[in-house]
């Protein structure tokens, strides 16, 4: 029986339960007794919070304005509207949380797109993603990386073959120039989930040095490395921000308490990096206090 069938046959339980006590001290006093006045109570609180980090707080995807003050990136990417999006996890084809996620990118009306990883949990949602990542719409184009999930389905190379109909281009340990409306040129890193980030210098080969690069990764565990080699910004996700954004139960899972930078903007050095909190979720279908997010990036001076 999997997660999301134990909640609900959880929460029915309770309401059982919770039906027959408050049954039975009517039936006996003609009215509710403190106990079972306490008992709904608590019930109704657990109820709403079940049904809002169930089917509510998931769906309900957050804009979140990110500026980035760099004036040495800004003399490439000023005027240029980036929205950074990562872990969707496709397991149940196109729902409303990805239609809705699609509505909200668009009427962004974005220059670039970057999905850092984690776009699809089995291949049966191969086409499911090819339909999605196809209905973005951003007037330079959309890049991404391979999450670990996809590689559980295969490897990056073969993702990238298999979305590059959609539209994305999938970067698998390499970089790229790209040109901009603005009239620079932008180079992208990407490092692909299961390669290791000390190949950041292997990336920044053939990139010259006076050219602050955006990278690509899914986990922040890059950060020091990123630091270390000089890169600006680094984009990345896979946390999901814990998916409850309750910081007592998330140092009690070692899987939502996997990394010290969880969420948000963190900045060492002259190193900015951007952990985005994803849009789908994992190993539980809850979110609480942790809204799935489309970061939009700005760089001024």
């Amino acid at each position: 029986m999997g997660e999301m069938a134990l909640l609900k046959y959880g929460l029915f339980a309770a309401l059982g339960v919770g039906t027959a006590t408050i049954g039975w001290s009517f039936v006996s006093t003609r009215s509710l007794s403190k106990l079972a006045k306490i008992f709904l109570s608590s019930f109704a609180g657990l109820a709403f919070v079940a049904v809002y980090s169930i089917y509510i707080e998931p769906n309900w995807i957050e804009v979140h304005r990110i500026k980035i003050h760099d004036a040495k990136l800004a003399t490439v990417l000023k005027g240029t509207k980036i929205v950074h999006i990562t872990d969707i996890h496709l397991n149940e084809g196109i729902g409303f949380r990805e239609r809705r996620l699609v509505r909200k990118v668009n009427a962004l009306k974005p220059d670039i797109i970057f999905i850092t990883g984690d776009i699809l949990d089995d291949i049966t949602q191969m086409e499911p993603a090819r339909k999605l990542i196809g209905s973005l719409k951003a007037s330079t184009g959309i890049y991404g990386i391979a999450g670990d999930t996809d590689h559980i389905v295969m490897d990056g190379a073969s993702l990238a073959r298999e979305l590059a109909p959609a539209g994305i281009d999938i970067l698998v340990d390499e970089h790229r120039r790209i040109s901009l409306s603005n009239g620079n040129f932008l180079w992208i890193l990407g490092l692909d989930s299961k390669s290791n980030p000390r190949k950041i210098s292997q990336l920044l080969a053939g990139i010259p040095d006076h050219v602050p690069p955006v990278f690509l990764a899914e986990s922040p565990a890059v950060f020091e490395e990123a630091a270390e080699a000089g890169i600006r910004l680094v984009l990345v996700g896979d946390t999901h921000g814990g998916q409850v954004g309750i910081p007592f139960l998330i140092r009690l899972s070692d899987y939502a308490n996997r990394s010290p930078y969880m969420k948000g903007l963190f900045t060492r050095d002259k190193t900015k990096m951007y952990v985005n909190r994803g849009v789908g979720t994992k190993t539980l279908p809850v979110r609480f206090l942790c809204r799935p997010e489309i970061a939009v990036i700005e760089v001024t001076e």
